[in-house]
Parts: C-alpha cells; structure tokens; sequence
C-alpha cells in the first residue's frame, strides 16, 4: 500500500520541499490544468474495494475521517488521494505534509455555495464594457482550487484544496483574457473578517465586482459605504447591471479616484472603517499595503483592514 511504503519518510520533509510541491499544484490550478475525473460508480467501487484494514490505517493516519457518518468524508479522501497519485505526491511528502493536506482539504456542495448572499440575491448578467467583462465561469466536478492561502511561516508549507462534487457557475471580472475577480469560495472565505468588523461609515479601495459592498450594505450597523476605483469601465459595469440589484443602494456612494489620491483627502473621522483590496495576490499587494498602512498615523480615527493581510505580512517577514 502506498501510504506503508510511505512511512520510510516520516518526518524528513524540509520547507522548501514542500514549497516546490506547492509551487507545483499551484501553478497546475492557476493553469486550469488540475481535474480529477470520477465519476459515482468509481467513487462507490473505491469505497467498497479498499480493505478495511486500509481503511484504519488512513483514519489512523489523520487522512480520512469517519466516512460512515459522513459521506463526503469518503469523497473528499478520494479525489485528494488520487491527486496524490498523479503527482506522485505520496513519494515526495512525508506524514506532516500530508495530514495537512488531506485535513485541510474542503469538499464544497453547490447548495452550500449559493448560500452565500451575494450568489443568492445578485443575477450577474454576460455584459462588457471596453476591455472589461462580466460573465460566469465554471469549476468543474472534481477542479481543484486553493479555498485558502497557504500559511508560509509554517515548518511546511501546504495548500489548502478545494473542490466541487458537480459542475458550478459564479460571477466574474476579466480584463481581455485575464482574471479579475471572481466571486468564487477562497474570494468569500478572505473576506469574512473584514465584513464582520465593519461598522459606521465605511471607505471600500477597490470595488472589484462588488461582493464586499454588497455583503455589509446589508448590515444594521453600516451606515454609509464610499467606494474608490480608479477604473471607469468597471464603475460602469457595476451601476449598470449590479448596483441596482441593492437593496440598501442608497447607501452606496461611488468616487472614481486613484485611492492613495483619495486618502490624501480624506479627513481625520470621516470614515470609521476602511477595507482595501487593491491588489491580486500578497506579492504586488507587499507595496500597496505599506504604502496605505501609512495613512492609520494621520487617519487613527479609522480602522483600518486589508484583504489578505496576513498573507502579505507573511510575505513581507519571508522577504527580509
């Protein structure tokens, strides 16, 4: 059995090992070019054809948990399982990684998913506008994804996978060909402190395809939300097909400013909240964040937040 030829390797995994394996899914996710076929009846045949012994020892292991209560147990193991088979993971890890991996891995359910307000309540239309576009892309049943970064000050550094059970559409920004945002599980999950937290008068850098106004718009205790974008087109698409879906849109106001021009205006106890998301991912967002951080001396009546903060920060010490 793989996981006993395994065991000769306990503990021998050093961080920049498990990085380049990281470093591998990842680069295979942002490809679109990690899909784990099954289908039901492999999915069933797999359950009933592992020995019970097998079994036990990936329980033991912390690989599976007690599928017989849950079923999703079952089919999460599985397609984490057969991933670590094509990129013979099993060979390349050892005990700590692996744990990690199956343990944090998410089996996500479209009706879970669309429980989200924003997914529930706002119809995203196909429109463009320039060079920008809304529109709804897909993950297949059994596309892996990162529902969470990975944390890269630990020993080991592990993704945190995700995958759907059946096809599943969400909305979408792309610019030309590229990727803009997404309101897909790792874009909700990073946002939830942040929406939690805000209150009062809140400052939004960054409107994106507006999950994070939407989601506290609809919170008691937020009274007004101004949103910062520098770019026209996306202001356009967004009061043309998403603002009027709002029902607190009487809320919202809309400045097309570049936010660090904006900030330098700002003054001190205008906004009791600010939430910036300016930037992709922690390694062009590094500046961006420093940059901003600047303005809490002169603005300390704001509370200021940051998609992604701890990532960044992660970055930041790890570049030292």
């Amino acid at each position: 059995m793989r996981l006993q030829r395994h065991r000769e390797r306990i503990n021998g995994m050093t961080k920049d090992e498990s990085l380049k394996i990281s470093a591998e899914i990842a680069s295979m996710i942002n490809g679109g070019d990690l899909v784990i076929d099954y289908t039901e009846s492999e999915l069933e045949a797999a359950k009933m054809g592992i020995p019970e012994i097998s079994l036990e020892g990936y329980q033991h292991s912390g690989l599976l948990g007690d599928f017989r209560i849950d079923n999703n147990e079952f089919e999460k193991f599985f397609v984490i399982k057969k991933l670590c088979d094509k990129l013979d993971i099993w060979r390349r890890a050892d005990d700590r990684y692996l744990k990690e991996l199956f343990g944090r891995a998410r089996l996500f359910t479209v009706r879970e998913f669309y429980r989200d307000p924003y997914l529930f309540n706002i119809s995203v239309p196909n429109a463009k506008i320039g060079n920008f576009a809304l529109m709804a892309v897909t993950y297949d049943r059994g596309e892996i994804f990162q529902h969470e970064m990975p944390d890269f000050e630990s020993d080991l550094v592990v993704p945190r996978l995700g995958f759907f059970s059946e096809l599943v559409a969400f909305p979408s920004v792309y610019e030309g060909v590229i990727p803009w945002v997404s309101v897909c599980p790792s874009e909700i999950s990073s946002m939830q402190t942040q929406i939690r937290r805000a209150r009062g008068r809140v400052l939004v850098l960054g409107l994106g395809i507006g999950y994070y106004p939407y989601v506290v718009s609809e919170k008691e205790n937020v009274g007004s939300i101004t949103i910062v974008e520098r770019q026209p087109e996306i202001i356009e698409l967004f009061e043309k097909n998403i603002l009027p879906q709002f029902t607190n849109r009487g809320k919202i106001r809309i400045v097309r400013s570049d936010a660090y021009e904006f900030l330098d205006s700002v003054r001190d106890g205008e906004f009791d909240f600010c939430f910036a998301d300016i930037w992709e991912g922690q390694m062009d967002g590094a500046l961006a964040y420093l940059r901003i951080k600047e303005y809490e001396e002169r603005l300390p009546k704001t509370e200021f937040t940051y998609w992604i903060e701890e990532q960044i920060m992660s970055y930041l010490r790890c570049s030292e």
